[in-house]
C-alpha cells in the first residue's frame, strides 16, 4: 500500500503532537521527595570543592570551587513557596506534608 503526500503530513502532524504532551504526573510522595532538594536550593547555595594529587614524571595538584546558585535563591523566593509550587507542577496535587529542611 502506498501512502500520498498528505498521510504523510498527517502522520507527522500527529507523531509531532504526541511528543508535545505533558509529562505524566507523577504521585504525590515523589513529588515532595523531588521537591525538597529543589526547596533546598532556594534557602543557600551550593559550594563544592575539590582537591587533588598526580603523580607521575613529577607531582601536580589542583583545586577546584563550585558554586552553583538556582534562580529561586537569586530572586528570593521563599523555600516553601518553591516546594508547594514544584509539588503541585510535578503531580497535580498539593503537598500532604509540610517542607522539611
Amino acid at each position: 500500500m502506498q501512502l500520498s503526500h498528505t498521510a504523510y503530513l498527517v502522520l507527522a502532524s500527529v507523531s509531532g503532537l504526541s511528543a508535545c504532551t505533558a509529562p505524566k504526573p507523577v504521585s504525590v510522595e515523589q513529588a515532595m521527595a523531588q521537591c525538597t532538594e529543589r526547596a533546598r536550593s532556594a534557602v543557600k547555595p551550593d559550594v563544592s570543592v575539590g582537591v587533588g594529587i598526580g603523580i607521575g614524571r613529577r607531582v601536580r595538584t589542583g583545586v577546584g570551587i563550585g558554586i552553583e546558585l538556582s534562580s529561586d535563591y537569586l530572586k528570593g523566593t521563599p523555600p516553601e513557596e518553591v516546594y508547594e509550587t514544584c509539588v503541585v507542577a510535578k503531580s497535580g496535587e498539593k503537598p500532604t506534608e509540610p517542607l522539611k529542611l
